[in-house]
């Protein structure tokens, strides 16, 4: 896993293409190619040294051109692919030399294309606004299918819609140009039956198309030159086409070709049956987007309901084009209208200091569970450090990108994994007080850790699996770093840190576990104190719930609404951090970015978001919020010498099918919880759990909101670690009052208490060493990374409390009524028996 996540940076294509060649191979053709190819490269770049064309098109071209035309598969041979395609050679070549950590738009920024459409077609009934959240919605599903990016998509007016992906190398850029812009409309064309005959008079003065076919060319790649064939295909539609698709997919044949396997619904099916079994002996063309792939023959009928499309692919360009299928067709063609290579989102400063606040905040952590646990702590951070490097050695090899929702994730579960070695630990202090020697205290602290940690895991597990199936965009990016996080976590504290233990326990290396103790036995009335907590808590939710309505519209960032896009160009650039400072007295959370064409040069955007203060007291047409914003920028940076572009009215990046989603995804989860907590422990049990992360979520939203900050993407990743970080407490709280209600004899308030006193101590532990990373993301991150910290310490500190005093005092609620209830039901079952009569 630590292998998979190097190199981390990108390195340079042609070092790696001799790296990747067999030494005793590599000839004088292999040696000029390369030479060439780095002329051509070098020659390419403009002033910021970018290249525009991809370093493997130009070893593709050059290969071919060359005399006779070089097969790269004679030097670099890639495993079970024998004789393998240029293309697949340099596809093998590409993902060598990529950085395996691929961050994500708000870390390093990427690209932005403009994509738009002109008139609808007469057959369209719907309005252009219509057409242009269909096309939003194609698109996201396809850049969803395609791996974990959370792309950032707005559209720009009524017919136009701006994307930006985290990519920045030109083969990159390039293939999601392709994804974006396809229209995949798929058709089946029966080609002209005397085809060949006709095609033998080709070029001549006389020939012409015969009525109600068209010619088109079917290229084909053997032996890595290009062959064209001409076709006559058929204008006539044959009723089957994309629409009629159910799925498809990337396979590999026997010969080591990439293919799309494609499966028709059950309409699709019969009418590809009847079109085949009527055309035995015809060829029939699969079109796609007035490109021929293939033109097979149709030996038999096919009824099957399955077809496939051959082209000479790599299998990218497989997997791409089986995700435009599955994805279905743009409703209109669509033109790009212009393409620009952007600056984090965040801002490089951000970035900068939030890395390393978070490094340090790590730091912190080792340290301290070194001090506290002595020999334990370096186990335990043995086993921390071991769960980062498959954290994210898992995210490289799934190709996911690393985001701050995804950074979000990455906290929890390292929090997570602190709280289970705490866990074991304490477990451990526990039989060694008991006077357990140290390996029959360590075998017992383990085995009586284990319920507690499956149960907070699994639970938690549960909800990023469910957030995963009905969330989109950093929704899913959380969910999946959480879920990786997770089964890190469970494998290095369960697994890891226990190996070491007996190892050194084996060969006698350790006769004692020594730990510090902050917390004595205590015995706090935590239940005795509930009705105070439930006032505090009433409280603090009518204020959370009163500044979110007061907040109005003012309290959603551009993600949520929209906003004024406004671009200029400038003669010097304003550092990101000293604009966004300038900015923020007049116009309320503006944003700041940097992004760059080929043939426009460096634009700065400013952002400001409906709603902003300034916008609200004054007039809010663009002609008027142009002035104002560049006035301000010209009074704070007179040397910038900014020239105002042009400005967009911008929709939100969070559409209603997203917002839709993400109830969906919440109340999925609620009910996933319910269930799982009801089952494991009783029904009471999960209300206190909902009741808790609902407490604690509305009191973090108030709080960040009290604060004058306002909802964004980055904070709705914070909101869900809340949810995680609260349902983790809670949990562990909860598996020891079930304990000890089965070991020990008492009142059942009594027992409650012992159980809250006895997590008391990891409650601390647990929650200072998240606290520690997060609050030095608060004070040394800037930025949304400060917003995402904000109400991420506030969502520890309010979690700690409702652990204690929501959860529980809800559970006892719901014991004292089901237990009324219970001896009611059995007092009138006693009173309902019929008396037994007695004789003299």
């Amino acid at each position: 896993w630590a292998a998979s996540i190097f190199p981390y940076r990108d390195q340079p294509f042609l070092e790696v293409m001799r790296d990747s060649a067999q030494p005793s191979l590599i000839d004088n053709r292999f040696e000029t190619l390369l030479k060439d190819a780095a002329v051509e490269i070098e020659a390419s770049r403009d002033e910021d040294g970018n290249t525009s064309l991809p370093a493997r098109d130009i070893v593709k071209r050059l290969a071919s051109k060359a005399e006779p035309p070089i097969t790269l598969s004679d030097y670099i041979q890639i495993y079970e692919q024998q004789g393998a395609s240029n293309k697949t050679v340099l596809q093998f070549v590409s993902r060598k030399a990529s950085g395996k950590l691929k961050k994500g738009i708000d870390l390093a920024g990427g690209t932005e294309f403009v994509i738009g459409f002109d008139d609808l077609p007469e057959s369209e009934e719907r309005s252009a606004v219509a057409v242009r959240d269909e096309i939003v919605e194609i698109i996201r599903n396809r850049i969803d299918r395609v791996g974990v990016t959370e792309p950032q998509i707005k559209a720009i007016g009524d017919r136009t819609i701006s994307v930006t992906v985290p990519a920045v190398k030109p083969e990159d850029v390039a293939e999601y140009r392709e994804l974006l812009t396809r229209v995949a409309k798929l058709e089946f064309r029966l080609v002209h039956s005397q085809n060949l005959e006709l095609m033998e008079n080709y070029g001549n003065p006389d020939f012409t198309v015969p009525v109600g076919f068209k010619l088109m060319d079917m290229i084909t790649e053997e032996n890595n030159q290009e062959i064209v064939t001409k076709l006559l295909i058929s204008r006539e539609k044959t009723g089957v086409n994309g629409t009629d698709l159910k799925t498809a997919g990337p396979t590999i044949d026997q010969f080591g070709q990439f293919k799309v396997n494609l499966e028709f619904d059950a309409a699709g099916s019969v009418a590809f049956c009847d079109l085949t079994t009527e055309n035995v002996g015809r060829l029939l063309a699969i079109v796609l987007d007035d490109t021929v792939f293939s033109a097979p023959s149709l030996n038999e009928p096919i009824c099957g309901g399955r077809a496939e499309i051959s082209g000479s692919f790599t299998s990218d360009e497989a997997k791409q084009l089986a995700v435009v299928l599955q994805c279905g067709n743009l409703p209109v063609d669509i033109e790009l209208q212009g393409e620009f290579t952007t600056s984090a989102t965040l801002g490089a400063d951000s970035v900068k200091s939030g890395t390393s606040a978070a490094f340090w905040g790590l730091m912190f952590v080792f340290v301290f569970m070194v001090i506290y646990y002595f020999g334990a702590g370096i186990i335990a951070d043995i086993a921390l450090a071991a769960n980062i490097v498959l954290v994210l050695g898992t995210l490289t090899i799934a190709g996911a990108t690393i985001t701050l929702p995804g950074i979000a994730g990455i906290v929890l579960t390292i929090g997570m994994a602190v709280d289970a070695n705490v866990l074991i630990f304490e477990r451990i202090r526990e039989e060694l007080i008991n006077n357990k020697s140290v390996g029959n205290a360590v075998r017992l602290g383990y085995e009586r850790a284990l319920s507690t940690i499956l149960d907070a895991n699994i639970t938690t597990l549960l909800t990023a699996i469910i957030l995963y199936n009905f969330g989109t965009g950093p929704v899913r990016g959380f969910a999946v770093t959480l879920a990786i996080g997770i089964v890190a976590s469970l494998f290095t504290a369960l697994f890891v840190t226990r190996a070491i233990f007996d190892l050194l326990l084996h060969n006698k290396w350790i006769s004692d576990v020594k730990m510090v103790r902050l917390l004595s036995k205590t015995s706090i009335d935590f239940v005795g104190m509930r009705r105070v907590a439930a006032i505090v808590s009433a409280v603090l939710l009518i204020i959370s719930i009163a500044v979110f309505i007061g907040r109005g519209n003012g309290k959603y960032s551009v993600d949520f609404t929209g906003g004024m896009e406004i671009s200029y160009k400038y003669e010097q650039q304003i550092p990101s951090a000293e604009l966004r400072s300038a900015l923020e007295g007049e116009f309320n959370n503006a944003r700041v970015s940097y992004k760059a064409s080929m043939t426009d040069g460096g634009l700065l955007e400013v952002v400001v978001p409906e709603g902003s203060e300034r916008t609200n007291n004054e007039s809010n047409d663009s002609m008027n919020l142009d002035n104002m914003v560049t006035a301000a920028i010209n009074k704070n940076f007179p040397d910038a010498k900014v020239e105002h572009v042009g400005t967009k009215q911008i929709g939100s990046l969070v559409g209603a099918k997203f917002r839709q989603q993400a109830i969906v995804a919440m109340i999925a989860a609620i009910i996933g919880i319910v269930l799982y907590i009801s089952f494991r422990f009783e029904f009471g049990y999960a209300l206190g759990a909902v009741a808790a992360l609902t407490h604690d979520v509305l009191i973090g939203v108030g709080v960040f909101l009290l604060c004058g900050r306002q909802l964004s993407l980055p904070v709705i990743a914070a909101l869900l670690t809340i949810i995680g970080y609260s349902l983790n407490d809670t949990i562990v709280v909860f598996d020891r009052i079930r304990e000890n209600l089965a070991l020990k004899k008492g009142k059942f308030l009594d027992i409650v208490n012992l159980s809250l006193n006895n997590t008391l101590s990891r409650t601390l532990l647990t929650s200072v060493t998240t606290l520690i990373v997060v609050l030095m993301l608060l004070f040394f991150g800037g930025g949304a990374i400060n917003d995402f910290a904000l109400i991420m310490a506030t969502g520890v500190i309010v979690g700690t409390y409702s652990s204690l005093f929501v959860a529980t005092p809800v559970m006892i609620i719901y014991h004292n009524w089901a237990t009324k209830r219970a001896a009611a039901a059995a007092a009138a079952a006693a009173s309902s028996k019929p008396e037994v009569a007695t004789s003299a």
